[in-house]
């Protein structure tokens, strides 16, 4: 009989921000098959609360992690085995109406929050010889649109600080990689890709004629998660079904 195989999460402890959101309740329910208890972390905690009934967390802590203090909560509740900064925002809006204090609040929540956890858990993987950190950022990173500068560049920035770090804890036994995935389904752009519009925007741009799933990064997560990407860091995994390559 043989054990687990590579994929196999067992005995882990994953800490997920955003577990929440359509995409962090997927992911949750994902590493849970895998073997995990994961740690859920959001801002909402009624959410969290039902996915504990459900069996999907393990554990969760509510609180907005543009908080110092939330971060160090974290930071403090467990030894997490493997980490995802799923945490993010958006706003479009013209280079005209792009102020200081929305690239400011964009950078806060897309790369700081991300940045303040990577420093808090980082070493302490390091310390026990092995770890996992994914940091979701945007195909909007690397292929951006017009009326997103500030988002587009934090997502960038993430990038950046990812291959960094990937390099200074690469000696450690520590993977750190970035997921960035394109146009998902979900709440929040359900109402566009129904419409006519989002209707053309998915013939034209999307070469299989639709968005992704909501659960399209399950399998890209579970990959940098595991043993099957011991040997992958400071890497950017596009998950987008081609979008990017117009």
């Amino acid at each position: 009989m043989t054990g687990p195989g590579p994929w196999s999460l067992d005995g882990r402890r994953v800490v997920l921000t955003g577990a929440a959101g359509a995409v962090g309740r997927e992911a949750a329910a994902a590493f849970t098959a895998a073997g995990a208890a994961v740690v859920g972390v959001d801002r909402n905690d009624g959410p969290l609360r039902e996915m504990r009934k459900e069996g999907i967390l393990a554990d969760h802590l509510c609180g907005d992690l543009c908080d110092p203090d939330v971060q160090d909560a974290v930071a403090d509740c467990c030894a997490a085995d493997v980490l995802v900064n799923n945490v993010g925002a958006g706003d479009a809006r013209p280079l005209a109406d792009t102020d200081e204090a929305l690239i400011d609040r964009m950078l806060d929540i897309n790369l700081k929050t991300a940045a303040g956890l990577c420093r808090r858990f980082a070493p302490r993987m390091a310390a026990r010889g092995r770890g996992k950190i994914i940091n979701v950022s945007s195909v909007l990173a690397l292929h951006p649109v017009p009326t997103v500068p500030a988002y587009a560049a934090a997502k960038a920035a993430l990038i950046g600080f990812t291959r960094s770090a990937a390099l200074e804890y690469a000696a450690a036994g520590v993977q750190i990689n970035v997921l960035a995935p394109g146009y998902l389904e979900g709440p929040k752009n359900a109402a566009y890709f129904a419409s006519a519009a989002g209707r053309r925007f998915q013939e034209r741009f999307m070469p299989d004629g639709r968005v992704g799933p909501v659960d399209a990064l399950n399998g890209p997560l579970l990959f940098l998660a595991s043993a099957m990407s011991d040997h992958v860091t400071g890497h950017v995994l596009v998950v987008d079904g081609g979008y990017s390559i117009w």
